[in-house]
């Protein structure tokens, strides 16, 4: 009787483990940040704490409209970086890893002109 107790326990502790969904990690700082206008930024995000998850992907919103979706550009053990270069202020930016999203670097340069 025991045994299918604690085998019945332990079953539903990992049916609902599994059916869990894992948090995407939003941003925790820098909204907000811009470069002024004819330059554009390059923003260096960090995801920490992602449990080895495999790359992730990370969304970018502007307040100049533009969205950027980008892979990573370094997968390590626990954390994933993302880069992206845009006009405009950082609004938002989320990844779908778990863990915690900062922004580790920004900085501003010049418009690229072909």
């Amino acid at each position: 009787m025991r045994k299918s107790v604690a085998v019945m326990g332990l079953t539903t502790l990992i049916s609902v483990a599994m059916a869990t969904p894992v948090v995407a990690a939003t941003l925790s700082n820098g909204d907000g940040q811009s470069c002024p206008e004819g330059s554009v930024g390059t923003y260096h995000f960090v995801n920490n704490q992602t449990g080895g998850a495999a790359a992730g992907t990370l969304t970018a919103s502007f307040s100049d409209g533009t969205n950027w979706v980008v892979g990573a550009s370094q997968v390590n053990k626990n954390t994933q970086h993302f880069i992206v270069e845009s006009e405009g202020a950082l609004v938002t930016a989320s990844t779908d890893l778990p863990g915690r999203l900062v922004l580790s670097d920004f900085s501003c340069g010049d418009v690229k002109k072909d």
